[in-house]
């Protein structure tokens, strides 16, 4: 795009198509996961997202890629991912056992956290040696590969029942069933919360980088590195532990909290070395937060559900881009660390509101309780998570 316009505008309006699309349909992709075969959904969508790819690949290398083509592809190519996603993470029970559930998951995010490093990486070189075309090839081959392993994939377990009537009808059931269940409800908030005030600080990074810590332009790729190898070391440390953790609730808050305050500390630092040494802790917390809010969701959705919740979970993503306006706006408004500074407070103030009460001290004696006692089997489980 920049390419083609060498307008910085246009970087907007490609963000834009990429971002709307996906707020627009993953939640109708969610619903599409519980209604279809769940892994041809997902080999759909990769070769679809792969066609778009190998077109664009086509037409850059030939000359004949334009602007409106560009925009027009990447729309197509995000309204696939809204119905991949869904698929994608409904998909991970099935395909490992209920022990190996949490070790799983926590190394299923580290080809995510890898790739922000790897990829900008490969893409660069390729792009400085060869050419845009050249990248573009590259990730369309690198879609085959994962055609390919995904079309491999042993499904284990009963096929889940699939939902009738409308999509919107069941959309609402989707959002009803989070909405009555206190867990759903505070696992998804937090991570609403976290992707529009907490993670949104990216997009405000290479501005911070330049006004503030008045660094060149390598020193945004430095920053962006540094917290892809801290998440990769909390997705590491994660997948070491996640079978012996106990009170998970606390061990999430805490990262959500550890995260916050460090967006406080980078919000009054004004020195690059700093900013680099703060960024991995960052990213290690809110990899040990995100990932564990995950696995706690996969264990508990009924498998009936798993699509429209997990679609309606990863729509939090999505709103990072929202959330790096808002941050903007505050920028604008006051200056880049009175937005930083904010931004961490939300999300340690979000926290901490969370944490539950200390228990009191039991008595000497235990009585049974009373007969009046309305206290629901439901509640008491979904409490025994914190």
């Amino acid at each position: 795009m920049w390419d083609l316009t060498q307008n910085p505008l246009y970087l907007g309006y490609f963000g834009l198509v990429n971002g709307v699309p996906l707020v627009l349909f993953q939640l109708f992709g969610g619903v599409l996961a519980d209604r279809a075969d769940r892994k041809r959904l997902l080999v759909g969508t990769q070769l679809a997202t792969w066609g778009m790819l190998t077109t664009a690949t086509v037409l850059t290398l030939t000359g004949l890629i334009r602007v409106e083509v560009l925009l027009t592809l990447s729309f197509l190519s995000a309204v696939f991912r809204a119905f991949e996603q869904p698929a994608r993470m409904a998909l991970i029970p099935h395909i490992v056992s209920p022990k190996n559930l949490p070790n799983a998951i926590a190394i299923g995010s580290m080809p995510w956290q890898t790739g922000r490093i790897v990829g900008p990486a490969i893409g660069g070189v390729l792009i400085w040696q060869l050419s845009a075309g050249a990248a573009l090839g590259f990730g369309a081959a690198a879609y085959l590969v994962a055609i390919v392993l995904y079309a491999g994939l042993a499904i284990r377990g009963p096929v889940p029942v699939r939902p009738t009537g409308s999509m919107a009808r069941q959309l609402g059931e989707g959002i009803g069933f989070i909405s009555r269940s206190a867990l759903f409800a505070t696992l998804i908030g937090l991570t609403f919360f976290n992707s529009l005030f907490g993670m949104a600080y990216i997009w405000v990074l290479p501005a911070f980088v330049s006004d503030v810590l008045d660094g060149a332009a390598g020193g945004f790729g430095a920053l962006q590195a540094g917290s892809g190898a801290g998440a990769i070391l909390g997705t590491i440390a994660l997948a070491s532990v996640a079978t012996r953790l106990s009170r998970r609730g606390l061990v999430m808050l805490c990262g959500a909290m550890l995260f916050g305050a460090l967006l406080i500390l980078l919000s009054r630092v004004t020195v690059f070395w700093m900013a680099l040494a703060i960024i991995p802790l960052m990213g290690f917390a809110n990899t040990f937060y995100v990932t564990t809010v995950s696995t706690v969701l996969q264990e508990r959705v009924p498998d009936a559900l798993r699509g429209r919740v997990m679609g309606i979970f990863g729509l939090c993503w999505n709103l990072v881009p929202l959330g790096g306006i808002l941050l903007a706006a505050i920028a604008s408004a006051t200056d880049l660390p009175t937005a930083l500074l904010t931004s961490g407070a939300l999300v340690f103030g979000s926290a901490v509101a969370r944490v539950p009460p200390r228990p009191a001290r039991p008595p000497h004696r235990l009585s049974p309780p009373p007969a009046h006692c309305s206290i629901s089997p439901k509640k008491v489980v979904e409490g025994a998570w914190m």
